[in-house]
């Protein structure tokens, strides 16, 4: 089941140079490999939190590092 993607408002996703490009990302608990996509309406991720619940840790630490003024 894909949920709709995350949006965050300080971010125009449509325009975004980065849309299509999926940065894989390793759980530091488990070991699982997970996918974040930033697409042109928005991030998507493989794990269980964003399938179920349409929120993931993951998509926020990758918005986070694209925002970070670092």
């Amino acid at each position: 089941m894909m949920r709709i993607p995350l949006k965050f408002g300080d971010m125009n996703f449509e325009t975004h140079h980065l849309v299509g490009f999926v940065w894989p990302l390793t759980s530091a608990r488990t070991g699982e490999k997970y996918s974040v996509t930033l697409t042109d309406r928005g991030f998507t991720c493989t794990c269980v939190g964003a399938q179920m619940h349409g929120k993931c840790k993951h998509i926020k630490e990758v918005h986070d590092l694209l925002v970070s003024d670092d």
